[in-house]
C-alpha cells in the first residue's frame, strides 16, 4: 500500500482485527520479509503465535524467507479473498 507515494506493508489479523502498518524503504523481497517479520514480532510480544500469513500473488517471493521459522505463507489467487482487506483501513 502507498500513502502519499510512500510504501507500507499493511496487516490485519483475522481473529482480533489488529491492524499494523510498517514503513518499507524499498520493495525488495528481503525488505518486505523483514517488515513482515517485525509485524510478526509484535504479535509474539503480546502472546500470539502467527502460524499463517495470507498474501496476494505479488508477495509470493517472500515465501523463501519464512521456510525456517514455522510460519506458512499462503498465497491467495486474484479472486480468493474472503473480503477486501483494502477496505479495512477505512473502517
Amino acid at each position: 500500500m502507498y500513502i502519499n507515494g510512500i510504501p507500507f506493508i499493511v496487516n490485519t489479523s483475522q481473529s482480533i482485527h489488529f491492524c499494523t502498518a510498517e514503513f518499507i524503504i524499498d520493495e525488495k523481497s528481503a525488505t518486505i520479509a523483514m517488515a513482515t517479520k517485525q509485524i510478526e514480532q509484535i504479535y509474539h510480544g503480546h502472546g500470539f503465535k502467527v502460524q499463517n500469513i495470507h498474501v496476494d500473488e505479488q508477495f509470493e517471493h517472500i515465501k523463501k524467507h519464512f521456510s525456517d521459522v514455522g510460519t506458512t505463507i499462503n498465497v491467495t489467487g486474484r479472486n480468493e479473498h474472503g473480503r477486501n482487506r483494502e477496505n479495512d483501513k477505512n473502517n
